[in-house]
């Protein structure tokens, strides 16, 4: 079955990670048709040496973006300009495991009612084979449906989904750090199925900057606007939102060491 790969690059990725990751897409036990690769805005030359100096063993379909219209924007512009059925979401700093596609293939033949689809992470700092913990999400519909009403129920970077589906709920949009989880709940509200598979299927590349990214006032008002989205989805009540908005908005405040124990304990959310 063919299927697209979508990236998107900007100019603060780190070349290396970049190279490493497009590695592990080459030696894949089952290979993508295509990846599109979106350029949001100018690269550093560093980052284009890497792209000249890879021949994949596939189609690249480069989108080249004038300005940087940050993730969700960018990565609407490379679903709409996938050829294939399927896209799976991958990020540049991150590693595939060699049997991710193949293992992700097989439940899609097995299950051909899936529209979503996902798998575990293991996280490392600096040495992949080092694994700092491991983001558990839930495998079955009726489970992920259940969790999105709190959290994330997908590890954004191991998800494939139908293209015409994705589309049909309204393709990415802006929403800074919650591109993915707001696109996940508009698919699920049009009745799109969902699963995970239990397996680890790409190593995760996180840092203290992470941490960093995740707090502050900006986070909070996208945390916010999160909840609201929830709530005027129909996906939670008005209890369920101030439950999660109690929950979620005053860790945002914690020094970066505090927010990171807060992660460490509750799965990663």
């Amino acid at each position: 079955m063919k299927f697209s790969v979508l990236m998107c690059l900007y100019a603060g990725e780190n070349p290396a990670f970049f190279s490493v990751c497009l590695g592990s897409i080459a030696a894949q036990t089952a290979l993508p048709d295509e990846l599109v690769l979106v350029k949001d805005g100018p690269l550093t030359v560093e980052l284009e040496e890497v792209i000249q100096s890879y021949h994949l063993p596939f189609y690249t379909n480069v989108v080249t973006l004038p300005e940087n219209v940050t993730l969700g924007p960018a990565r609407a512009e490379g679903v709409r300009a996938a050829r294939n059925d399927w896209v799976a979401i991958m990020d540049s700093d991150d590693i595939c495991h060699p049997d991710r596609f193949r293992k992700q293939l097989d439940m899609i033949r097995d299950r051909p009612s899936l529209g979503l689809m996902g798998g575990q992470i293991a996280e490392f700092a600096d040495d992949p084979k080092v694994i700092s913990a491991t983001r558990v999400v839930p495998c079955g519909n009726d489970d992920i449906v259940k969790c999105a009403k709190k959290r994330n129920p997908f590890n954004s970077m191991t998800v494939m989904f139908r293209r015409e589906m994705a589309l049909a709920a309204g393709n990415y949009r802006y929403f800074p750090w919650f591109e993915d989880y707001d696109l996940w709940v508009r698919m699920i509200k049009s009745g799109v199925v969902c699963a995970n598979s239990p397996d680890v299927l790409v190593s995760a590349r996180v840092g203290s900057g992470m941490y960093a990214r995740r707090r502050g006032i900006p986070y909070i008002r996208s945390e916010w606007q999160m909840q609201k989205h929830l709530k005027e989805s129909g996906l939670i009540n008005s209890a369920e939102f101030v439950r999660n908005s109690a929950q979620r908005i005053p860790v945002r405040l914690l020094p970066e060491k505090a927010l990171a124990a807060v992660y460490n304990k509750y799965a990663r959310g």
